[in-house]
């Protein structure tokens, strides 16, 4: 099982500060495709307004979205907020 926390805007577009992902294997962009298919506003998911940490390091410095997650994982999404 992998965990899913949600902060900020991502927990208000999924309405869940955290889910839990059925799966022993999967990547950053398979967590991904599961969020958008749960959340209530998921045009707030996009993967370019996303932080995304695999246990607290950003997956951005890892392989991206192919970054591999598994069992026991805890995947932490965030919304980046753009100032104007």
């Amino acid at each position: 099982m992998i965990i899913i926390r949600l902060l900020g805007g991502a927990k208000r577009a999924v309405g869940s500060p955290s889910l839990e992902f059925d799966r022993a294997q999967a990547t950053v962009s398979d967590v991904l495709v599961h969020l958008q298919k749960v959340a209530k506003e998921p045009r707030m998911l996009q993967p370019g307004n996303l932080i995304i940490a695999v246990n607290g390091v950003d997956s951005q410095a890892i392989s991206g979205q192919d970054t591999q997650v598994s069992d026991g994982d805890t995947v932490t999404v965030v919304t980046v907020v753009h100032g104007g």
